[in-house]
């Protein structure tokens, strides 16, 4: 067993797929993770927390109570031990193998399959990895040699993974599965791996993730630099949030702190870079199912402000952020400047 703060990794198989084979390889035995295998834990969670957090992830719920991956992972959820674990091994293993020897698909790889605990959920994660090669350097005689099917180092990109919960909820909004899949072109649904192996559907839409991200930072980002209006903090927000732009969540918060962090700010670049991590830490542990890559899909497009009793009330469109500055004076007045561009003028009625 290894554990890494809010991960611990109990069990690990691993299995390979030859596709001109007629049956692929599985392990018969648990993989021994311990103090020794301290690069190799490094490198699965490393793409365990890439699979929860990464642009590239997906919400998902299985698409019907007999979904094969989710019966067999509740079925050892129900009984576990070593000998079952390797059963779930095999079997998942085989099926996908199955799968793609009938598709088109000529991907050979590896194939691991791994009990882990995330924040405290038992979960199952597997994650398939295409062949490699390298170089190695013998520093003694001064050769190099050539590995075969090596693993890509943490930073490489790793084609699919899914954390599967095996404990799964009835709430028909809240995920039971997440999944990455990066062989496929952007924006395009990973099908053959959510929809025919792992027999799942996209959760969330992208309006609901944007609003709730939204809130979330205009709430969180007052805090977190306090010595700036909060009207500079909202418009920052509303621009980097606007309608239809492609969000990387992490990202986005950096660049609003950049924008509001004053630049004379002791450790100013670690203090966003932290701020920006803890932000993200703090959303999905509020929003649990949500994954932080997204288009803004808004519904909001003005921009009002109102006095305390609507004595006066002030609204214009999102797109014009840049022509449009409110600010306060030191007695505490509000300014609005427009830009001449927009010919603004009083109606006459």
């Amino acid at each position: 067993m290894e554990e890494n703060n809010d991960i611990i990794i109990n069990r690990l198989a691993i299995n390979a797929l030859d596709l001109q084979s007629s049956s692929p390889t599985v392990s018969n035995s648990i993989f021994p993770l311990n103090e020794d295998h301290g690069i190799i834990k490094d490198f699965f969670i490393t793409h365990l927390l890439e699979t929860r957090q990464g642009k590239s992830t997906k919400s998902c719920k299985f698409i019907d109570e007999d979904a094969t991956i989710k019966t067999k992972v509740s079925r050892y959820e129900s009984q576990k031990s070593d000998d079952e674990f390797l059963k779930l091994s095999k079997e998942l293993t085989e099926n996908l193998f199955k799968i793609m020897k009938n598709s088109s698909s000529k991907s050979s790889g590896t194939f691991f399959v791994l009990e882990v605990v995330l924040k405290k959920e038992p979960c199952i994660f597997i994650i398939k990895l295409d062949p490699k090669s390298g170089v190695q350097i013998n520093l003694e005689t001064l050769s190099v040699q050539v590995l075969e099917n090596i693993l890509p180092d943490s930073n490489d990109r790793v084609h699919k993974c899914a954390i599967i919960k095996t404990v799964h909820d009835e709430d028909p909004k809240v995920a039971d599965l997440f999944v990455m899949d990066k062989q496929q072109k952007a924006g395009e649904s990973a099908r053959f791996f959510i929809e025919t192996y792992l027999q799942a559907q996209e959760l969330l839409n992208d309006r609901i993730i944007t609003k709730d991200v939204i809130h979330h930072a205009k709430t969180n980002i007052i805090d977190i630099v306090p010595e700036t209006e909060q009207y500079k903090v909202i418009e920052s927000i509303d621009k980097e949030f606007s309608n239809n732009s492609r969000i990387e969540l992490g990202t986005s918060i950096r660049n609003i702190l950049k924008d509001l962090v004053p630049t004379e700010k002791k450790d100013r670049e670690i203090f966003i870079e932290e701020s920006a991590d803890q932000f993200v830490s703090s959303y999905l542990a509020a929003h649990q199912d949500h994954q932080t890559s997204f288009i803004a899909t808004r519904n909001d497009q003005h921009v009002i402000y109102r006095a305390e009793k609507n004595q006066v009330f002030f609204r214009y469109n999102q797109g014009m952020t840049g022509k449009v500055e409110v600010s306060k004076d030191t007695s505490n007045n509000t300014i609005i400047k427009i830009d001449s561009s927009l010919n603004f003028s009083r109606d006459v009625k």
